[in-house]
């Protein structure tokens, strides 16, 4: 995987937001979940989180970002997001900083699709910036594994919804 990958999954994405929120074209997760494997930020592919508990992955790898409150759902029950929406520091000094913020798809009850597909995105034009104007060991290294996580279950649930 390359940074062209993601950054044009990420334009695609945005341009074509509102027909997958019409259900007037298919959403493909799939390619989400290939590039996430291919940051290898996480120790296993993507999907083998979904059906995952809360306290498995707490206590295992997460890097405590995401608010998780039920240890006995699975991650795939998650509501909350840790959105990637930000990046400074030094390219050339392989020093890295993302910024995050909360986002949660079911905040008024029903789910809001647009929260998720936004997140994705979004998360992707960011880590697709870094990524082509660095090595992917510094996007590997400075990301933060909950924001992977949760653009894999932003992924998933717009899977689901469909």
């Amino acid at each position: 995987m390359n940074s062209e990958t993601i950054s044009k999954l990420a334009e695609k994405l945005y341009e074509d937001r509102k027909n997958i929120e019409d259900k007037s074209q298919k959403f493909d997760a799939q390619a989400v979940y290939d590039i996430l494997d291919s940051l290898e930020v996480l120790r296993k592919p993507i999907k083998e989180y979904f059906d995952m508990t809360e306290d498995d992955y707490y206590q295992n790898e997460s890097d405590h970002r995401l608010t998780l409150q039920n240890p006995d759902h699975k991650l795939s029950e998650l509501h909350d997001r840790v959105q990637v929406n930000h990046v400074d520091g030094s390219l050339a000094g392989h020093k890295i900083n993302f910024t995050y913020n909360h986002e949660d798809p079911y905040a008024n009850g029903d789910y809001k699709v647009k929260t998720d597909i936004n997140l994705v995105s979004f998360a992707f034009t960011v880590i697709g910036a870094v990524y082509d104007n660095t090595i992917v060991a510094d996007v590997r290294n400075s990301v933060s594994k909950d924001a992977i996580l949760s653009i894999g279950l932003a992924a998933h649930a717009v899977e689901e919804w469909q």
